[in-house]
């Protein structure tokens, strides 16, 4: 199987939560299922592409992670962050999009982490995760271009296990189309929170004029 060198952290547990409303210390959403933790997104009006993005406790504002830290110097599009929560709101993970706004190539990425009982640790995910295997036209595959792709961070299941997708954007030369590849797998954690690769879908190929 072909694998895709990964530019994703994992991060955080289940359920994607609810907007909240814009506050006085930036815009708060993704809560939590209990309600005690969110993603604050916190950006001048004047350099919107040089955000803070935290991990926080809501009611007093506390940061626990900072997700992406505005004295980076690259630019960061903050508007495709997400937080996806496991049911127990003990475990995270927080997709964002990790090349610069106004990129040709899309790349997308994750980062999680887990709650030990004061504050969240941060877990990375294997360098190399499962590749989406397009299937193109006999004597097609040649006359494609990458248009970019990465990881996202679907659902957390029952069984702690975290449901991710790979997806991978091609476009022809030749007849324009696009090729869309998606494919989903399941990473798994042990008791020390090691992830390892556990159980991976087969390629779903979309084609667009």
């Amino acid at each position: 199987m072909k694998t895709l060198r990964s530019f994703s952290l994992v991060a955080f547990g289940c359920c994607l939560a609810h907007v909240w409303p814009v506050l006085a210390g930036g815009e708060i959403k993704y809560s939590s299922p209990d309600g005690r933790f969110a993603l604050r997104i916190t950006q001048s009006k004047d350099d919107e592409y040089h955000p803070t993005v935290d991990l926080i406790e809501k009611e007093s504002g506390k940061v626990f992670v900072t997700l992406h830290a505005a004295s980076d110097t690259d630019l960061f599009d903050a508007s495709e962050s997400v937080l996806v929560w496991s049911a127990n709101s003990k475990s995270v993970a927080y997709g964002f999009r990790a090349s610069p706004p106004g990129a040709r190539i899309l790349s997308l990425g994750a980062l999680v982490c887990f709650w030990n009982g004061s504050g969240f640790d941060k877990v990375f995910l294997p360098e190399n995760l499962p590749h989406p295997d397009i299937k193109f036209p006999k004597g097609k595959d040649e006359s494609v271009k990458p248009y970019g792709g990465g990881v996202k961070p679907l659902r957390w299941l029952k069984s702690g296990d975290l449901e991710m997708s790979s997806e991978e954007m091609m476009l022809s030369r030749d007849s324009g189309k696009s090729y869309t590849g998606v494919l989903q797998f399941t990473i798994s954690f042990d008791a020390q929170h090691h992830p390892s690769v556990k159980k991976v879908g087969k390629t779903k190929t979309e084609v667009e004029e």
